[in-house]
């Protein structure tokens, strides 16, 4: 159930918890357009005795938005909300673009934050052969987002017009650009009312959520990869043709304790279909 906790005055983010308070913390930060509901996704390997927590970041559901949005903005949150909780240590999960904000957490809080997992994440873009790898449309954006901030909300603003009352545009459109083996999941009848629903209510105000998101993701990371100290585990399916496999490489090389997996069977979802390999590199990193 979607609870609601203020940060500061005229600041609260919504989140929803999975799981019983004692088992086993791990944030999780949903991609880009998303909501807590993306937790609808995780397959049974994933939830099972794990107390998921996802925030819907600023701008997301009913979160507040945040002017001037950073990362740091975003792990205060979480420290806020794993108080509130009364948690202390926990791991952090990021998917797709909730990748950088996972390890963000990790290099800020890594006394709380002991272990991250990316899964078909984004990097930075200013780390080599990071945005040479990213789609053309990528490039187009993130230059866009960089250079003429307002045209870029607009462009955001009418190219997802009419998007919350039928979901099922977008999510038709982002299934033809990925590959078979995404299509054939995306497209079952089950996930495809989790994507729905997941829309509807990642823009329940409109684009600016969305649109601060790809800000912060189109601009070099406040801190360098190579400081961040816990363990991190990366996980990117040979056929992604969201986020390039080589972008997942890439973050690895510059972090002393990642670990990369890239299996050849995966592609951007890979989140579902290798849900259980995921599920052991969690329970097996010491707290």
């Amino acid at each position: 159930m979607k609870q609601s906790l203020t940060i500061r005055p005229g600041q609260a983010i919504t989140y929803e918890e999975r799981g019983n308070p004692g088992e086993m913390p791990v944030f999780f930060f949903h991609g880009t357009p998303g909501s807590h509901f993306q937790l609808d996704l995780l397959p049974g390997a994933l939830l099972e005795n794990v107390h998921w927590i996802a925030i819907d970041r600023p701008g997301y559901g009913e979160s507040s938005r945040c002017l001037g949005l950073g990362m740091a903005d975003v792990t205060a949150t979480i420290a806020a909300c794993a108080d509130h909780l009364n948690i202390d240590r926990f791991q952090v999960l990021g998917f797709s673009g909730g990748g950088p904000y996972a390890l963000a957490c990790a290099h800020t809080m890594p006394d709380r934050a002991y272990a991250a997992h990316l899964v078909s994440s984004l990097g930075p873009v200013d780390v080599p052969g990071i945005w040479s790898a990213l789609r053309r449309q990528d490039h187009l954006l993130f230059t866009l987002a960089r250079r003429s901030p307002r045209l870029f909300r607009l462009v955001l603003r009418l190219s997802m017009r009419g998007l919350r009352q039928n979901p099922e545009r977008f999510s038709a459109k982002l299934a033809a650009k990925m590959s078979d083996r995404d299509q054939s999941l995306l497209t079952a009848p089950d996930t495809l009312a989790v994507l729905n629903n997941d829309l509807r209510e990642a823009l329940h105000q409109g684009t600016t959520g969305m649109a601060d998101d790809l800000m912060v993701l189109s601009r070099p990371w406040p801190f360098p990869l190579e400081d961040i100290q816990v363990p991190v585990h990366l996980w990117q399916g040979a056929h992604d043709q969201v986020i390039n496999p080589s972008i997942g490489a890439a973050i690895a090389a510059c972090i002393p304790h990642a670990q990369f997996q890239r299996p050849e069977d995966g592609a951007h979802m890979v989140l579902l279909t290798h849900a259980a390999e995921i599920r052991h590199e969690i329970d097996h990193v010491l707290p």
